[in-house]
């Protein structure tokens, strides 16, 4: 589909350059190794629509729409690759969502005060807005500021406000399907959930560890567990499981499950919410 010629023209293209720089920073990878992950989601994709010799002379002449299908395609290899980090994360420990494996990306305002977000939560705030168009400046802009997304997108500043007040809007308008993917309720039962499953398989032998080594690395919520159950001795099943009274390692156990099945039961509801609002989404 794309013969030599046409690849060394894409290759010295800007805009690809530039998308491949930004796919590197963005996924931390070589701009050598960028450059191949750009060609293989353009080439797979974005590039179909097109015959080698329309290629061909679309590259040549830089063409605009072209340029923008480059941008768009690099946007759908980034959002690809965080959303599977975001997945995997989510299943094995939902409080590690911010972490440097999902990307952090410091969101900045007019004011330089900054914001960190993961990666894989702005991709899930981005996806709420209606539109390819409004996705991407909304993207830009949280991700590189005013000036950048006006001097990308070619927007005067009148254009750019407009187009800020119409995604203001809209979220405003359905802030409860934002609320769904922002609220940090959701996150904390994701972790109570996650970790107090690490727990339980750690009990039943199909996970390596022990009770201790867990209570260890969960101290909060291991605090926030013992202020709510029947345990009398807290500080022996805090520090000293082995050695802590049945009687109060086995009400700790059924404070577990039930703060457990009570965590599954809230991501159940949202998680039905969720499956709901993007049925009325696309209808």
């Amino acid at each position: 589909m794309i013969n030599e010629n046409t690849l060394n023209n894409l290759l010295k293209w800007r805009t690809f350059k530039t998308n491949v720089h930004l796919a590197a920073n963005q996924l931390k990878l070589s701009d050598l190794d960028a450059t191949q992950e750009m060609l293989n989601e353009l080439v797979s994709h974005r590039f179909k629509r097109y015959s080698t010799s329309q290629l061909s002379e679309l590259i040549k002449a830089h063409d605009a729409n072209l340029g923008w299908s480059i941008t768009y395609g690099r946007l759908d290899l980034v959002s690809k690759h965080f959303k599977s980090l975001g997945k995997r994360a989510q299943m094995e420990h939902a409080a590690e969502l911010e972490d440097v494996s999902t990307g952090i990306i410091k969101l900045a305002n007019d004011n330089g005060d900054t914001t960190e977000i993961g990666e894989f939560k702005l991709q899930q705030v981005v996806a709420q807005f209606p539109t390819d168009k409004t996705r991407l400046f909304v993207d830009m802009t949280l991700r590189y500021g005013k000036l950048e997304t006006m001097a990308v997108l070619k927007l005067t500043n009148k254009q750019y406000q407009r187009r800020l007040r119409n995604a203001t809007s809209y979220a405003t308008k359905h802030s409860d399907k934002f609320s769904l993917v922002t609220d940090s309720k959701r996150n904390s039962q994701l972790y109570i959930l996650n970790s107090l499953n690490q727990l339980d398989a750690i009990i039943n032998g199909t996970r390596t560890g022990t009770v201790q080594g867990w209570i260890n690395d969960h101290t909060k919520l291991t605090n926030g567990l013992l202020s709510t159950s029947e345990v009398k001795y807290q500080g022996a099943v805090l520090n000293h499981w082995q050695t802590a009274s049945n009687k109060d390692r086995y009400a700790f156990i059924r404070e577990a499950i039930g703060a457990q099945a009570k965590a599954q039961l809230f991501l159940d509801k949202s998680n039905e919410a969720i499956k709901e609002a993007g049925e009325a989404q696309s209808n």
